[in-house]
């Protein structure tokens, strides 16, 4: 039997971008300047709330979620499209361009699938866009409809002529492992990000961005 690769998906904030802290850093700037009197919750609270259920994603939800007022989610929305990606920028994860590099010499085919816009995502991962096939690079703003991931993430599989099975989808939510299941994706949870727990048994998870090329090289798709 030989092994194949096949592709690897990757959502950007909190899998290659260590986003969470700014974004809840944004979320106490507006509520401070909206004059709410709410608790924003810490990194370790917030990811509890999203591995309950809580939806985050696209920002109106995650503003919501931390308890922004309804009459107040657009201008929050606005004021993150303006301001974040100059004023709160986050970085990247330790070692993200060394672990995107060792994938692609071990023959994978990366792509990207994020709820967040190409300004918010592509600066920040700067050079590392390389790594990325051109054509399956999935930011909410390549399409007028914000179609979702799953179905962003069957689109990459048919670009790359690759039946979904071959594919993996790396995330950070419950609902990237749901996206991953409707597009037939394999799942790889990462514990470090936004919403999944070591405790949480349903989907295989790794603890840090560095462990993925060794889980992939265990993974290979036997023909």
């Amino acid at each position: 039997m030989i092994g194949r690769r096949g592709a690897i998906f990757f959502d950007a904030d909190g899998v290659l971008i260590d986003s969470l802290p700014a974004h809840l850093r944004i979320c106490r700037d507006k509520a401070e300047e909206f004059g709410l009197s709410i608790a924003i919750p810490s990194v370790a609270e917030f990811r509890r709330l999203v591995n309950r259920g809580a939806k985050i994603s696209p920002m109106r939800f995650f503003f919501a979620a931390v308890g922004i007022p309804e009459n107040l989610l657009d201008r929050a929305v606005r004021d993150y499209e303006h301001d974040f990606a100059e004023r709160y920028r986050p970085a990247l994860f330790r070692a993200c361009e060394t672990v995107l590099a060792a994938l692609r010499r071990d023959g994978w085919t990366l792509g990207l699938v994020t709820s967040n816009t190409s300004a918010n995502v592509l600066p920040i991962l700067g050079d590392s866009v390389a790594h990325f096939d051109p054509d399956c690079i999935f930011t909410l703003d390549r399409f007028s409809h914000h179609p979702p991931k799953a179905w962003c993430l069957q689109e990459g599989a048919r670009l790359l002529d690759l039946v979904p099975e071959d594919c993996f989808y790396v995330g950070d939510l419950p609902s990237d492992g749901a996206a991953a299941a409707e597009a037939r994706f394999r799942f790889l949870g990462v514990t470090y990000g936004w919403g999944l727990e070591r405790a949480d048994q349903r989907f295989e998870t790794v603890d840090d961005l560095t462990d993925i090329p060794e889980y992939m090289k265990s993974s290979i798709i036997m023909t």
